[in-house]
């Protein structure tokens, strides 16, 4: 789709429903590979999985935005209760600069925020523990009790979400747990509490 120009700043995640039906998938290749070809049963096939993928990413992008506003609520709620002034923090203040980026960078490392946005380590690790103390960001550690990482669990959940989605149809999946992922959320209307 890139190389013939029909896509220019966004990847449509198709390989997920490519996967979620690998019986339709390679029945596909067969059409195309066929002599003489039978080109409108795939081309229809193949149109039809990224009209999915693309009705997927458009939902994952408003639940984004979503849980964007929902999660700079909750960190201002956390800063009122803890008596910071001033509640919102400044716009160039390092934890909203990281709650603004969440949605692609969902996995963070002190170095990683101190050089991305240009602060000290110790201003990034006080941004990642007040995000980790208001319950944005989930602290992971080693086997020794290290903090090796913060990671934003709501975000990746619902990047989890649309793909056992996009694997199912592209219908919501409700109440149906995949096989292997147990913990993941439902779709519901509050994505900032979507893993629960």
């Amino acid at each position: 789709l890139k190389r013939a120009d029909a896509l220019r700043n966004t990847l449509i995640p198709i390989s997920t429903v490519f996967a979620g039906d690998t019986n339709a998938y390679i029945a596909g290749l067969g059409d195309y590979r066929a002599d003489p070809q039978r080109l409108n049963a795939w081309i229809i096939a193949f149109a039809h999985a990224a009209e999915l993928a693309a009705q997927n990413a458009v939902q994952l992008a408003a639940d984004i935005r979503v849980l964007d506003e929902r999660t700079i609520e909750t960190l201002v709620a956390h800063r009122v209760a803890a008596g910071v002034s001033p509640a919102r923090p400044r716009a160039d203040a390092v934890s909203l600069r990281i709650l603004e980026n969440l949605a692609t960078d969902p996995v963070l490392t002190i170095e990683t925020v101190a050089k991305r946005f240009g602060v000290s380590t110790t201003a990034a690790q006080r941004a990642l523990a007040e995000l980790a103390d208001a319950e944005i960001l989930a602290r992971n550690k080693d086997h020794k009790g290290r903090v090796i990482c913060w990671t934003a669990d709501r975000h990746l959940a619902l990047v989890a979400l649309t793909e056992r989605t996009a694997r199912v149809g592209g219908a919501d999946v409700g109440g149906i747990r995949p096989l292997s992922h147990d913990g993941a959320p439902k779709r519901t209307r509050d994505p900032l509490h979507a893993h629960g």
